[in-house]
């Protein structure tokens, strides 16, 4: 198995690909000839050393395979008042990252995400200084994901594992699949328009633009307000909504949410 590491890592260093892909499967195969030999029992391990072979074999079949690694199949959106959304491909490195406003183009533009697994891209995205200023007591860091049933889970818990390096309060949220185009129809995150459409079950005169101009802290603050107004009759209601929103996608507190951070 070793030798098989060196051989693929030899012939990758002759492909020609995206320098960040290319980068960060070649860290990864450099690691794996300085692991113990037990590591490599370990299905964890085998499952992520296949997936580095199988994207080196993809960019070696030419151009169809590179686009295929390249495709975004999975969704982090990380909103606060900077709106900010990473794409990730099948392995889940980020394909792209995008800002939906000018405080997360600042933000972004001093930092290299491309080609990074995104639980490492995150950290380093709350680590900077510019993100920071918005990272206060008042504030609210949410985290939604947006990706299909059998990959959700896990990428929220790579997201919530997260929490402890950042100091206010976070949440994150699932969001299903299905939402993203219409998300980037209106030119918002997937997170922000997640957050549109559970307040807007509450308020139909709210808009994507109100949306767009409130902190993520100012919309959840509005839905409380709505839950808290129904009383004990929103509870009852709510119930059937939740169900809807599960089946659809837009999860409620029980089926989506998840807190962390300091209070």
């Amino acid at each position: 198995m070793m030798d098989l590491a060196n051989k693929i890592q030899d012939a990758f260093d002759n492909i020609k690909a995206d320098s960040q892909l290319k980068d960060s499967t070649k860290r990864f195969l450099a690691e794996s000839r300085t692991r113990k030999t037990g590591v490599w029992q370990r299905p964890a391990f085998r499952r992520a050393f296949a997936a580095a072979c199988a994207m080196i074999l993809l960019v070696m079949a030419g151009a169809g395979g590179y686009v295929w690694i390249q495709m975004p199949v999975s969704y982090v959106s990380i909103d606060v008042n900077p709106s900010i959304e990473l794409a990730l491909n099948r392995f889940d490195m980020v394909a792209s990252v995008k800002a939906y406003n000018d405080e997360g183009r600042k933000i972004i533009e001093k930092l290299s995400l491309r080609g990074k697994n995104y639980v490492n891209a995150i950290d380093m995205l709350v680590e900077s200084e510019d993100m920071k200023i918005y990272l206060t007591d008042q504030s609210e860091l949410v985290f939604t994901v947006a990706a299909d049933k059998s990959r959700a889970k896990e990428l929220r818990a790579g997201v919530e594992s997260c929490f402890g390096h950042i100091e206010c309060n976070s949440s994150s949220y699932s969001a299903d699949i299905s939402i993203v185009s219409e998300a980037h129809g209106h030119m918002v995150s997937v997170g922000r328009y997640n957050a549109y459409l559970e307040l807007s079950q509450y308020d139909d005169s709210i808009t994507v633009e109100d949306c767009q101009h409130m902190t993520m802290s100012e919309i959840h603050s509005r839905i409380e307000e709505h839950h808290q107004e129904e009383g004990h009759h929103g509870e009852e209601s709510q119930g059937s909504r939740n169900d809807v929103y599960q089946e659809e996608g837009y999860y409620g507190d029980e089926q989506g949410r998840h807190h962390g951070g300091h209070h």
